[in-house]
């Protein structure tokens, strides 16, 4: 534990003796000064803890000494005792006026010295706690207004994300702070394209309360593949849904992800459409995939309050006309995709493909029900 400084100032030798050998007695550790410059030179280069300071001293008064002390900001605190031989009673307005805590007369009364000494050191010892626990206080405070700000920023991005992206994607890379995905890079990607055929006539010949009825059942269950497979939901409109993987979030194989998800879709379309046919909706929708695989340049592409999340390259072209080319039932793929597929796939070649408004053809793969 740290020991307890006291510093004496008095210009008599015989008056630092005793005065040191009493507040020793008491375990403090005693430093001395024979003059208010050197008093206050010592507390410059080391804190006491208290000063007992003489009032009757050459150049420089106790008084002037205390008022120096009571001036400085580090030291304005400092617990100040002043002994006097002179008349106690004017002096020790002179005392207070100069800033002094307490006041003793000449001769010393050594039990009282050190019943002054312990109070005010206790005091002062709680002062310090209270001025450390304002100062923790204070941190708190600052650190508190620091995560306010934090949270709000975040929470102005994720909203600004969630336009453009699906909320679980928006919120784990607001999270990880990780905003630097969406500026502008180049990436392999795989796109998974659906498309719902025959909207334009279910539209036509059903109450718009049947379609969104249809809508909401083909759209929850495919969203919640989307989130088994780790997708990325990139377009979505009534009969149509595009999906990324690998971009933003990173997928291991994110091909065989891309066709797991098809595949699974399929089925799941074709009971859709029992159930449909049950309630007596009977619709004559049937669904076309395409899954393509390649770079691409990603970014944020929009103006002014309000941007998407979007990819520029080949491949996107190539994944949209595979889903229109593709037939009912049947999943249609690039060369890339399908090379990154396990042997048991199921994936069967195509043959080449030629793009009507495109001067290229591009050999597929089909995978069908």
């Amino acid at each position: 534990m740290k020991p307890t400084n006291i510093l004496i100032v008095d210009d008599t030798a015989e008056n630092i003796d005793l005065l040191k050998a009493v507040l020793e007695s008491r375990d403090y550790a005693v430093k001395t000064a024979a003059s208010g410059a050197e008093a206050l030179k010592s507390i410059e280069e080391s804190m006491p803890d208290l000063v007992v300071l003489d009032v009757m001293m050459p150049e420089m008064s106790g008084y002037e000494v205390c008022q120096a002390i009571r001036q400085k900001p580090q030291t304005a605190l400092l617990p100040v005792v002043m002994l006097t031989a002179l008349d106690p009673s004017s002096e020790k307005v002179k005392g207070i006026e100069a800033g002094a805590d307490d006041f003793l007369s000449k001769p010393i009364n050594q039990a009282e010295l050190l019943a002054r000494v312990d109070s005010l050191l206790r005091i002062a010892g709680l002062q310090k706690e209270i001025a450390d626990k304002n100062k923790e206080l204070l941190q708190l405070n600052q650190d508190l207004e620091k995560k306010v700000a934090q949270q709000v920023e975040e929470i102005e991005s994720l909203n600004k994300l969630k336009r453009s992206l699906p909320a679980d994607v928006a919120t784990k890379i607001v999270a990880d702070k990780q905003e630097g995905l969406l500026q502008p890079h180049r990436k392999e990607i795989t796109i998974a394209f659906f498309e719902l055929r025959g909207f334009g006539n279910l539209v036509m010949d059903r109450e718009p309360e049947e379609v969104m009825i249809i809508l909401s059942e083909f759209h929850q269950i495919l969203g919640k593949l989307i989130s088994q497979f780790n997708g990325t939901v990139q377009r979505f409109s009534c009969d149509e849904i595009v999906i990324f993987f690998n971009d933003p979030i990173p997928v291991d194989n994110a091909p065989m992800q891309a066709i797991n998800l098809a595949k699974r879709f399929q089925t799941a379309f074709a009971n859709l459409k029992v159930r449909w046919s049950q309630k007596g909706y009977n619709p004559s929708l049937s669904l076309g995939i395409g899954v393509a695989t390649g770079f691409a340049t990603l970014g944020m592409m929009g103006f002014e309050g309000r941007e998407d999340y979007t990819a520029i390259g080949a491949v996107t072209e190539i994944v949209s006309r595979l889903c229109r080319e593709a037939k009912a039932g049947e999943i249609l793929m690039d060369v890339r995709t399908q090379s990154r597929l396990n042997a048991d796939s199921g994936a069967k070649p195509r043959g080449s493909i030629m793009f009507k408004d495109i001067d290229k053809s591009i050999e597929a793969f089909k995978i069908a029900q």
